[in-house]
């Protein structure tokens, strides 16, 4: 099943760090992951130097999925085209064509 993941709370570094990150280094996840979408503060990860930003780019190109961070988000933190290299910032019509594009069968908000 193809997925994309939605992250918007609060206890994202822990699902990312504990669960989803090591599952998908491991070649455990289970699913097909095309793309990731981080709102609110969960932008930061994205930052130079911040490890899950380093994790989540490292692996987004080795197992070709998208990283996207809400570009609103990223302009009231401040932050808007600081993020790691291949990360897009974008809106709600932007995560539709690429969800479509990638074929996903399924979001999950976490």
């Amino acid at each position: 099943m193809k997925v994309i993941y939605v992250f918007q709370s609060p206890t994202s570094a822990i699902i990312l760090e504990k669960m989803v990150i090591p599952q998908i280094e491991r070649g455990a996840h289970g699913a097909e992951l095309v793309g990731v979408f981080f709102f609110h503060d969960n932008v930061y990860f994205f930052l130079p130097e911040h490890p899950i930003g380093e994790k989540m780019t490292r692996l987004a190109s080795k197992h070709d999925f998208f990283l996207m961070c809400c570009d609103y988000c990223c302009e009231q933190r401040q932050i808007s085209g600081r993020l790691y290299p291949g990360v897009n910032e974008g809106c709600f019509p932007d995560l539709y064509q690429r969800a479509q594009k990638s074929g996903s069968q399924q979001v999950i908000t976490l």
